[in-house]
């Protein structure tokens, strides 16, 4: 008999395409991190949230908006390196997120991994990065995407890159949107530092896996990005 073909390399499209694996029951609330990680990412939490708070006066309106529980999507416009560090002091549960491989050297790629960090490559999330996507929201956490893809350079909202739909029909969980102001003046892409300047994060509305199921593609990327505008 000939042999068994060889199974077809994994790709973006084809993780994507693949049926959902069945949920027999949800997972433990902050199964996607340790107990040592989740108190370590509470003490730079801490830290973080003074010093912006203090230094840059940072505020956040539509925290009511915020699931308490579940696993979530948070997408947002990005503006700064601060975008992630801005966001993620101001949830009471941990985030998880995408960052360019290029950032994981020593010590910097240490300590934003112990923070809920995974590389992705520069040209897009990858099959590794998809599959670490996945994984840490079917353990119930928060994935924070940039669905631009990469810091703006006008302080404008870029296209929206539409790989952020399909990855939302896949995983079938809530999508929050957020919306930064601040980071664009305080860090801009074009500065080697960050310099003082108010910051403001609204959080909108939720996108139900309703609204998800229902949507084309085109048609999610466009709510995405008008709530975001919003």
């Amino acid at each position: 008999m000939p042999d068994d073909p060889s199974p077809p390399l994994a790709t973006p499209e084809t993780i994507l395409a693949a049926p959902p694996r069945r949920r027999d029951s949800a997972p433990a609330e902050g199964a996607d991190r340790s107990r040592l990680s989740f108190f370590w990412y509470r003490i730079v939490q801490w830290f973080f949230s003074t010093y912006l708070a203090a230094i840059y006066g940072l505020r956040a309106t539509g925290r009511k908006n915020i699931p308490d529980r579940g696993a979530l999507m948070l997408v947002s416009n990005h503006l700064s390196h601060l975008d992630v560090l801005v966001l993620g002091i101001l949830l009471d549960r941990p985030l998880n997120y995408v960052a360019r491989s290029t950032l994981f050297f020593f010590p910097l790629g240490l300590f934003i991994k112990s923070l809920g960090a995974f590389p992705i490559q520069r040209d897009g999330i990858g099959v590794q990065g998809l599959k670490e996507t996945l994984k840490r929201l079917k353990l119930g956490g928060i994935v924070t995407l940039f669905p631009e893809g990469t810091r703006t350079s006008d302080g404008e909202l870029g296209e929206l890159k539409s790989g952020i739909a399909m990855l939302a029909a896949k995983a079938r969980v809530p999508i929050l949107p957020a919306a930064i102001a601040g980071t664009f003046e305080a860090w801009p892409k074009t500065r080697a530092y960050p310099v003082p300047h108010p910051m403001r994060v609204h959080f909108g509305e939720v996108i139900t896996t309703e609204q998800i199921k229902s949507l084309s593609p085109e048609a999610l990327t466009e709510l995405i990005r008008e709530r975001i505008l919003q």
